[in-house]
């Protein structure tokens, strides 16, 4: 089974029978996002093919940590980004982890290795809650349903990309006399969004807005899906909207509205956490909202809190207290 020459991981998902195509396809088909398990396949299909090439006689199951490390090496060697090689180690790691699960190997060749430093390169942009307003009024001046339906969502629950595009109709449901949407998160985890007033009626004139181009969306079917395709019928768009799409509707409406810094999904992101705390929210409760398992990483998405005036020497009761 191990013998890297001979694995195809391509045929795994459509011929599931032998011995060796099954264990690979318990491994990949245990992530339920697509995304993910097209992330992780390409990671260890790359690995597979920098040991095919250096290390010819021997099989992945005497793979040992200074192959990995060779690996690493050449990655660093090939100008790879830090986040890159670490999430191809990950990868590579969690694989070998299943493989001992399995008695194929004793030891996870990738335990213990370093992994290259990340450096935050580019800081994520936000929006003050007047600039939300200002993009807002372009979004209802000029937006289709389903651009002002993705935006609205956006800024109004804190989604990732990911998790927006794998909404399903289905996930929209009525608890309490409340609007919600159930989000797979994450690492796994199932978030349970309430829906402000404003996001429901875009999806209401969304979902209105599909019907009337005789498109309507089922409770299995995918929540945002492309408007058109120019080559191909109707029956073609029943299928997620593109990561590309989103963004290109991202730089759209804040062209649009004036607002001249690079704003992508997770600045939408940022904004919906550091609006939720400036405006009194308790951090825990927005961590566990957005689906943060620390509140450190809650305090870092808040671009906006100014440590200076939040500082607690101004409120010391035997200094005079400064506003």
């Amino acid at each position: 089974m191990m013998n890297n020459r001979n694995i195809n991981l391509d045929l795994v998902a459509q011929n599931p029978s032998d011995e060796s195509l099954k264990l690979e396809y318990e491994f990949f088909q245990n992530f339920e996002s697509t995304h993910t398990r097209t992330s992780y396949k390409n990671d260890i299909r790359h690995f597979f093919q920098f040991f095919s090439g250096q290390f010819r006689e021997q099989s992945l199951l005497n793979c040992e940590r200074f192959h990995v490390v060779a690996y690493k090496t050449w990655l660093l060697e090939g100008n790879y980004s830090p986040k890159s090689i670490n999430r191809k180690l990950s990868s590579l790691s969690a694989y070998f982890k299943f493989l001992m699960e399995k008695s194929f190997v004793e030891t996870n060749p990738c335990q213990g290795i370093r992994r290259p430093r990340q450096v935050v390169q580019k800081e994520t942009n936000d929006l003050t809650d007047e600039e939300v307003l200002q993009l807002f009024e372009a979004i209802d001046k000029s937006a289709s349903p389903l651009h002002k339906a993705i935006l609205y969502i956006f800024f109004g629950t804190g989604i990732r990309k990911s998790e927006l595009i794998n909404l399903r109709k289905k996930d929209l449901r009525e608890i309490n006399g409340h609007m919600t949407i159930e989000v797979r998160a994450k690492g796994g985890k199932q978030l349970l969004k309430f829906l402000p007033e404003e996001c429901v009626q875009a999806i209401d004139d969304y979902l209105a807005w599909m019907d009337g181009q005789e498109r309507s969306i089922c409770d299995d079917d995918w929540l945002f899906q492309p408007s058109k395709n120019p080559y191909r019928g109707k029956e073609f768009l029943v299928k997620p909207i593109r990561p590309k799409s989103i963004d290109y509707i991202f730089r759209k409406y804040c062209q649009l509205a004036g607002i001249s810094k690079h704003i992508t999904p997770h600045s939408a992101r940022a904004t919906y956490i550091g609006s939720a705390l400036d405006n009194g929210s308790n951090i825990i409760k927005v961590a566990k909202d957005v689906g943060h398992s620390s509140i450190k990483t809650t305090e870092h998405y808040n671009k906006r809190r100014n440590q200076l005036s939040d500082s607690p020497a101004r409120n010391l009761g035997f200094f005079k207290k400064t506003a």
